[in-house]
């Protein structure tokens, strides 16, 4: 270890290149290990007042688009038992559905996120959200607006006794919204869903408490004060003052128990125009909560949801011991959640974003080991092939190979543990600059925060340390075989560059690359494309590995047009002596020039193919698709005399199998696609079940095996009352409706592939960015250590008469030939996989499609490592310059 450190401390620049390809391999792993760690599923903020959690079974598909749900029935039912436990204040079911606000027609928020927006009133307790503003809804058509709806003003005001038809500025003290708050009442004040929903609760039975502002009596008297006719309370009639009490006991209300003067009367808070699955609808407002979402009456909710897939509890007593006692009362009928369990009841379309960020991620870090790896391997190979009459000295004097290979395996050691304190640190400081980016472009969800996450900072020390010994291993077997008579050697041509492991290895990757693109056209349709992913990366393996074999033709057809020239006949010469030297400048831009082509032209291709196959599938039509809205909704489709192909997912199973399906609500019978029919065993005639996906279950007999599954349309309907359309195909004029906008099909498809092709893009940019940047590092510090191994034989010319200038030129032709000879070597390798890949795609979608060739790319990488070739050739001699010939 002593020989090791003083060898790092006095020629620290040697071990440059390991160092900077370690720091820079611990930084990107620490960041982005930092990242994932704190991009962790979150169970909605909706129920942060529930610590328990219910949710019907698992179906067992491993799909997460596959999520059983009760029926209202089986939900309410369940839901009274729970409420009946000790410790449980209030069992809650919460059926969601979609609303979307509309403003001047156009519809505003997140379409994704607006699939969750509508609850029912009563499930505001689950996230302890409390009214703002007015009351709660008592009617069909009443909504309670949350703030983030409720800050945009309403499209019309229903009365103009206010100019502001949403208030959301007036935010109540926390004593005044203890008594606004929808919550359980006690157990002998809590009644059944369908009492609460009905807006006729009895007294002493509402489900939820709301001492409404607006007068509404909770006890089933009348309300005395100022009325206001055409409202309905929870127990009679009247919109009066506020109810005297908040268990749901007390008698008529009074004027003067007004728990926040000013608040305004639901007369005055205006009506707002949502859109929904039917259709637009307009909503009178009833009063503003302080949390997200729609609030309708339980039985509206009820109404428009399909199913629940949640019961709420909220508790008194401890979280742990109710989840142990609802498990026994669920048993198989549900899954009780508790602590992080309930974070896997975050929204499917966050955890698609955080899956995609988290992809990126986890490509980053692995290409930044291999990239490691490969580096600190060519950078200890090169080292040790100019340390050879030092290593040799050590052996002379007595140093064993195992001594010799401790040595350098300590090197590495010490200068990644360096690395690594320096990288790790500077990886986990640069991760919370890169959160708002990724939540910009989709690869995170709004909101996400970068915490502190200790297991990155140690995981990727650790990590650079073994993957730098393990790039080191190589070289120091083949350093510990040194001869000691080498140190009394000296020849400017390198000694043996291929050895018999190279040749064997470079030319098994090469034939199995060749055979498996041979085999291509037999092979299924399905692996084709990756069969020819699998073949380009044998053969650049291959290439890079026989790389020395191949420079040396390569060499002398490049230089031929110069040879007659003194710096053409250098540049040869030194070319063909240093082999070694050039295939290791030429082997990193020989393999990110290709992936650069590959990737890149692979993605293009397909894109290609994409567009052409999609279109194909549908007429020269104009179609109606989403616009701003997750589908279209029902008065969308049939204002273009159309009837909707409602899109809803099925639970199918025959004997003992179960799958998960996408179906459209399409004819009058049920027909599956192949796939499916193949995995349940099922075809024409036989009968299956289908559990819908609000809950309810039927059996029917197959009709049909063929290219989808389709159901019924009225049974999508009656079930899934929520399910949108997903695009219609226009047979004349399209009619303007919210939600929906028209446009030539061909241009369609090319939005969607745009819109998939952006996150590829920022994939490619991400990986092809890292990849150059170890190139870099690759040939910068081989041309830095080469350039400054051959000082003496640049003295050597100055004083045959060759000024610094004419030096100069022959470095950095000789840097420019080994960038020049390996990209040509990757972009051939990487174009010849290309064929085969298309050829794959061709037979795949039956069409010719066009070869997409990535120049652009391929000339900003090749220039990139041109560029850092040249000034990394040139530093060590211009540094030395004034050194005396």
């Amino acid at each position: 270890m002593t020989a090791a450190w003083a060898m790092v401390r006095h020629r620290f620049a040697s071990f440059a290149g390991t160092f900077v390809a370690v720091f820079l391999g611990v930084a990107v792993v620490a960041g982005s290990a930092t990242l994932h760690l704190s991009s962790r599923p979150q169970a909605p903020a909706r129920y942060d007042q529930a610590p328990v959690l219910v949710t019907p079974p698992d179906p067992g598909t491993g799909d997460d688009r596959d999520r059983q749900s009760w029926t209202s029935a089986q939900a309410a039912a369940l839901a009274a038992r729970l409420d009946a436990l000790e410790g449980v204040t209030a069992a809650v079911p919460d059926p969601w559905f979609y609303v979307q606000r509309l403003d001047a027609g156009r519809p505003t928020g997140d379409a994704q996120a607006s699939l969750l927006d509508g609850h029912a009133w009563s499930s505001a307790a689950l996230g302890g959200y409390r009214l703002t503003s007015g009351r709660a809804p008592t009617a069909t058509g009443e909504v309670v607006i949350g703030t983030t709806a409720a800050s945009d003003t309403p499209s019309r005001p229903s009365s103009t006794k206010t100019t502001s038809a949403i208030k959301t500025d007036s935010r109540p003290s926390e004593t005044d919204r203890s008594d606004k708050a929808p919550q359980g009442t006690g157990k002998e004040s809590r009644a059944s869903t369908n009492e609460s929903t009905s807006g006729t609760g009895a007294a002493g039975k509402a489900l939820i408490t709301t001492p409404n502002t607006s007068g509404a009596p909770t006890n089933g008297s009348a309300g005395s004060g100022s009325t206001t006719t055409g409202e309905t309370g929870s127990g009679g009639p009247g919109n009066s003052g506020p109810a005297s009490n908040s268990t749901g006991n007390g008698g008529a209300g009074n004027g003067a128990s007004r728990t926040r003067a000013g608040t305004a009367t639901a007369s005055a808070m205006g009506t707002v125009v949502v859109l929904t699955s039917a259709g637009p609808e307009e909503w009178r407002v009833t009063g503003t909560v302080d949390g997200p979402g729609f609030y309708v009456t339980d039985r509206d909710a009820a109404e428009r949801a399909s199913g629940v897939q949640v019961i709420g509890l909220t508790v008194s007593g401890d979280p742990q011991r109710v989840a142990d006692a609802a498990g026994a009362v669920v048993g198989a009928e549900g899954v009780v959640r508790s602590g992080a369990e309930r974070d896997a009841l975050e929204p499917g379309s966050i955890t698609r974003i955080r899956w995609i960020g988290a992809q990126l991620l986890i490509a980053l870090v692995t290409l930044g080991a291999f990239a490691t790896v490969f580096v600190v391997s060519s950078t200890c190979a090169l080292s040790a092939a100019q340390r050879r009459r030092e290593l040799g000295l050590l052996r002379a004097v007595g140093a064993t190979p195992g001594q010799v290979q401790r040595m350098m395996y300590a090197e590495t050691a010490l200068i990644a543990l360096l690395a690594g304190l320096l990288g790790a640190p500077a990886g986990m400081a640069a991760a919370p600059l890169l959160a708002d980016p990724m939540i910009s472009t989709g690869l995170e969800p709004a909101g996400f925060t970068v915490t502190w996450q200790p297991v990155a900072l140690v995981g990727a020390i650790v990590l650079g340390l073994f993957v730098a010994l393990a790039g080191v291993t190589a070289a120091a077997r083949r350093a510990s075989r040194i001869p000691p008579l080498e140190a009394l050697r000296e020849a400017a041509a390198d000694p043996r560059a291929m050895t018999p492991a190279r040749w064997v290895v470079g030319l098994l990757c090469g034939a199995a690359g060749g055979a498996l693109l041979a085999a291509m056209p037999s092979l299924p349709l399905a692996t084709r494309s990756s069969a020819g992913m699998g073949a380009a990366m044998l053969l650049l393996s291959s290439a890079a590995l026989l790389s020395p074999v191949l420079i040396v033709p390569l060499v002398r057809v490049v230089v031929r047009p110069w040879q007659g020239t003194p710096t053409g006949m250098l540049v040869r010469e030194g070319t063909l002596t240093g082999v070694r030297r050039v295939a290791s400048t030429a082997a990193p831009v020989l393999a990110t020039v290709g992936l650069t082509v590959l990737l890149a032209g692979t993605v293009a291709t397909i894109e290609v193919a994409t567009g052409i196959d999609e279109t194909a599938r549908y007429p020269a039509a104009d179609v109606l698709v989403p616009d701003g809205t997750p589908g279209l909704s029902a008065a969308a489709v049939t204002a273009q005399g159309a009837h909707p192909e409602l899109t809803t997912r099925l639970l199918i199973t025959h004997g003992d199998r179960t799958a998960g399906r996408s179906a459209t609500g399409r004819g009058d019978a049920l027909a599956l696609d192949r796939l499916s029919a193949g995995e349940l065993g099922a075809g024409v005639g036989d009968t299956v079940t289908i559990r819908f996906v609000d809950g309810a279950e039927t059996k029917l007999p197959v009709a049909a095996v063929g290219d989808e599954t389709s159901i019924p349309r009225r049974l999508v309907r009656q079930h899934d009352p929520d399910a949108l359309t997903g695009m219609l195909v226009l047979r004349k004029p399209a009619v303007a409706v919210p939600g929906a906008r028209s446009l030539p099909i061909h241009e369609f498809v090319m939005e969607e592939i745009d819109q998939e092709g952006r996150l590829i893009d920022l994939f490619l940019v991400a990986l092809i960015g890292l990849t150059a940047g170890y190139t870099a590092i690759a040939v910068g510090n081989t041309l830095l250590m080469a350039t400054a191994a051959r000082r003496g034989e640049f003295r050597a010319l100055r004083l045959a008469g060759a000024g610094t200038g004419q030096v100069l030129r022959v470095v950095t032709a000789e840097a420019l030939l080994a960038v020049v000879i390996g990209a040509v070597l990757g972009g051939l390798v990487a174009v010849v996989s290309l064929v085969g890949v298309r050829a794959a795609v061709e037979d795949e979608i039956g069409r010719d499609i066009a070869l997409v060739l990535p120049w652009g790319a391929t000339a900003a990488v090749t220039t990139v490592c041109a560029v850092l070739a040249v000034v990394a050739s040139a530093f060590p001699l211009l540094k030395s310059r004034g050194t005396p010939a």
